[in-house]
């Protein structure tokens, strides 16, 4: 994959994955991170019933997750090493139900600012071989900094 954008941080990749391996949900939903380039991460989630609403597809809940850490940790590629990355405010499109084997989110920055950030992602379905878009969400990311 080529990205368009410059990391701030050279590190940024070790940096994304500390950060994502500390996440307890991340370690919950048994995410796998599979990309990290400047300004593109992809995360995958195998099928797990624990994670399903009524009717066996993966819950609205976990898509939104999955896709929320696609769209910060695609920002946070770009954001310099002592910050931080907090989502301010994502919208949803659930466009099918989420049935399949595995999940990837594919997350991308569209916009990359000094403090926000927009990002966008799609969550994947893999069923029989196949990938089927099921989930997509715009998301603004605001790089912040501990005092």
């Amino acid at each position: 994959m080529s990205s368009e954008f410059e990391p701030r941080d050279p590190q940024f990749k070790a940096r994304v994955t500390q950060s994502f391996n500390e996440q307890q949900v991340m370690q919950t939903i048994q995410a796998a991170l599979l990309t990290v380039e400047p300004g593109v991460v992809e995360i995958e989630i195998p099928y797990q019933p624990e994670l399903t609403q009524q009717d066996g597809f993966i819950h609205a809940g976990i898509s939104s997750t999955i896709m929320d850490s696609a769209c910060g940790y695609a920002a946070f590629t770009l954001m310099p090493a002592e910050a931080r990355v907090l989502t301010i405010e994502f919208k949803v499109n659930l466009l099918a139900p989420a049935a399949g084997i595995r999940f990837r989110a594919l997350g991308k920055v569209r916009k990359a600012g000094r403090s926000v950030f927009v990002a966008e992602s799609e969550l994947w379905a893999n069923a029989d071989g196949c990938d089927r878009l099921v989930a997509s969400m715009t998301g603004t990311l605001m790089a912040i900094y501990p005092k």
